[in-house]
């Protein structure tokens, strides 16, 4: 093998490598997109539940703006009464609801666990070197092998004959 063809095969082996890893693995790959995805389906369910909420508060506004009898049982929840009704307190009766609406806890985006880039880059550059290795020492191997086929005599018809290349 050609030095050309075990540097081309090593970069080949690092680069492919680094992508893979990258692509799977790295801040822009499959893992960190998964968690993005599963991040913005929950703030979406929460935006829908935050415009229910938003609804049924508009809802009550406008009812509480233009319908006088909307007017009078809110006033009556806070305790008002009206000129001339009587107020009868009962002991030991949980009081009336309270007009509160719960939102929830607010959700804040989080970085997406990935590996850094430094990781990807320093695997690839490993994987080169291991490449590029194993492909010399494997044409190592093989030109020490083909040396000694080289020097091998042969017997042709009780006559010693040298394997020798042609020039």
């Amino acid at each position: 093998m050609t030095k050309l063809f075990r540097i081309l095969a090593a970069s080949f082996a690092g680069t492919l490598i680094y992508v893979l890893i990258s692509i799977t693995c790295g801040r822009d790959g499959l893992w960190a997109d998964g968690q993005l995805r599963e991040q913005k389906r929950l703030l979406s369910a929460r935006t829908e539940e935050i415009l229910k909420i938003n609804n049924s508060l508009e809802l009550e506004y406008t009812a509480l703006k233009k319908d006088p009898d909307v007017i009078a049982a809110f006033a009556r929840k806070l305790g008002y009464v009206r000129d001339g009704e009587k107020i009868v307190k009962i002991n030991g009766l949980i009081p009336a609801e309270q007009f509160s609406f719960e939102t929830g806890r607010p959700l804040k985006s989080n970085e997406p666990h990935s590996l850094p880039e430094w990781f990807c880059k320093i695997t690839g550059i490993l994987m080169f070197f291991v490449v590029y290795l194993y492909l010399f020492l494997a044409d190592f191997r093989g030109n020490a092998k083909f040396a000694k086929k080289k020097k091998s005599k042969l017997n042709v018809r009780g006559m010693a004959v040298y394997d020798l290349p042609q020039v």
